[in-house]
């Protein structure tokens, strides 16, 4: 099964590096990407509350978990990604814990 994870928080190459070092922690879970703002995975019953359990421990929050990438809601996402990324730097998240853009 693979599972389309959406992330807030993200906005550089440490904070996928981070995130992708959480998700290699769950068992029988295969990467098949990670980028700002989203992660695909693959793997048999994968529970989504260990997903955001590995996505909180990276200091990052998930807001959504879709079984099958919308194409068209990832060019969306990817429209206002830019403009979360910037606006990131300015405004740090009550209670983040990701490490390296804020």
């Amino acid at each position: 099964m693979k599972k389309v994870i959406i992330i807030e928080g993200m906005t550089c190459d440490h904070c996928v590096m981070h995130v992708k070092k959480e998700l290699e922690k769950l068992e029988g879970v295969k990467i098949l990407s990670v980028e700002i703002g989203k992660a695909i995975i693959e793997g048999e019953n994968l529970d989504d509350n260990l997903i955001k359990e590995a996505v909180d421990e990276a200091g990052y929050e998930v807001k959504e978990i879709k079984e099958n990438d919308d194409e068209e809601h990832h060019m969306e996402h990817k429209h206002h990604q830019h403009e979360k990324h910037h606006h990131g730097h300015h405004n740090k998240k009550e209670g983040h814990s990701g490490n390296c853009c804020h």
